[in-house]
């Protein structure tokens, strides 16, 4: 698994983004969310990943950033 970027959210949370490997081959981007000591990790395929990109860099100009 090869680290992409550590992010700081709101709430002293954090999230990451891992390319992360398969045996197979196969390239999945995965999603960790930490909460405290909750943690919750999301594997993400490229169509999805292009899709919520898309929607997040939509909401994020609407924002005005």
């Amino acid at each position: 698994m090869t680290l992409i970027e550590k992010y700081d959210l709101p709430y002293t949370r954090k999230a990451s983004l891992h390319d992360h490997e398969y045996e197979s081959g196969m390239h999945l981007l995965r999603l960790t969310i930490r909460e405290g000591h909750r943690i919750t990790a999301v594997d993400i395929g490229p169509e999805q990943a292009k899709a919520m990109g898309a929607q997040m860099l939509a909401w994020a100009e609407k924002q005005g950033a």
